[in-house]
């Protein structure tokens, strides 16, 4: 039911309210979610409130992301989070701060970038988007990134409903789909998401940068029952993990793979990698068995 409608209904049910009431409760709902809901979803919210009976709208079909393409306007989708990158802070050309935050999401029909700009990046910043979650992205526009690829972008009147209760879990693929085996890392990869068990922790190094700044670098073997890899951490990931320890499960996502001085694979954590210790054994991972295993070449 459009919006104005649902107003109409709540002044014909509660006739005491009058229609500037009614707006500024509306505006009062969207307020206390930070305004991630839509117009039309503060009103039903008001509406309960208020008891008065909304009829459900009829189920529209779900866009699926296979069938986007650039260039498309007020776009909606619904995905789960499969990785949240660091949020990243730059300057636009008027001197004005900008911030932007990109997210990963997939539905069962394939994946999608999402980047959130300025005010949208302080769900990230707040802790209100995680890995896993089912979220509803509404009004964005498509474009193809500097990469070519697809990407939705959320700009200022954009809306984020982090919760839907109405999605389906199961129409959204499991995370430990989009993660692979150490032992299938091969030089080809760009990139790549893993989950393992930390075997060995090197000392921290520190060098300096061609400009004169200080920097850290630390390695530590990640394993599973597959194979083992040498994982890199860069500056501010070091202190990121704190203080990981032997035996820890260390999920990476977006990571970077290279080549490493002796022909051997490494998964390189940079600013824009997701890594987390996790705080119990992912159901999805075997441990490493007690004979040798090879590292991926």
């Amino acid at each position: 039911m459009p919006f104005e409608d649902i107003v109409e209904r709540i002044l014909l049910s509660r006739r005491t309210l009058t229609r500037d009431k009614v707006l500024r409760m509306i505006e009062e709902k969207k307020a206390a979610v930070e305004g991630f809901f839509t117009e039309e979803a503060a009103a039903r919210m008001v509406a309960s409130d208020l008891a008065v009976e909304i009829p459900t709208r009829s189920l529209q079909p779900r866009l699926e992301i296979k069938n986007l393409i650039s260039g498309l306007d007020d776009v909606t989708v619904t995905g789960r989070v499969i990785i949240v990158y660091p949020p990243q802070t730059f300057t636009y050309q008027d001197m004005r701060e900008g911030k932007a935050a990109r997210l990963l999401i997939a539905d069962g029909s394939g994946t999608l970038r999402i980047v959130l700009w300025d005010e949208k990046v302080s769900i990230v910043e707040h802790g209100e988007i995680k890995q896993g979650q089912i979220i509803k992205f509404l009004h964005g526009y498509t474009r193809k990134g500097l990469d070519g690829e697809l990407e939705l972008h959320m700009g200022s009147r954009a809306e984020i409903q982090t919760t839907a209760p109405d999605a389906d879990e199961d129409a959204y693929p499991p995370i430990a789909q989009f993660l692979k085996k150490i032992g299938e890392t091969t030089k080809r990869d760009k990139k790549t998401n893993v989950v393992g068990i930390v075997q060995q922790m090197h000392p921290l190094s520190t060098f300096q940068r061609k400009d004169g700044t200080p920097g850290k670098v630390r390695r530590l073997q990640l394993e599973d029952d597959t194979g083992r890899i040498t994982v890199v951490l860069w500056n501010q990931k070091v202190d990121e993990l704190g203080d990981i320890e032997r035996g820890d499960y260390l999920q990476i996502m977006g990571t970077r793979v290279k080549e490493g001085r002796d022909s051997q694979v490494e998964l390189h954590v940079e600013s824009r990698t997701q890594i987390q210790i996790l705080e119990k054994k992912p159901t999805d991972l075997i441990s490493p068995s007690a004979s040798p295993i090879k590292s991926p070449k």
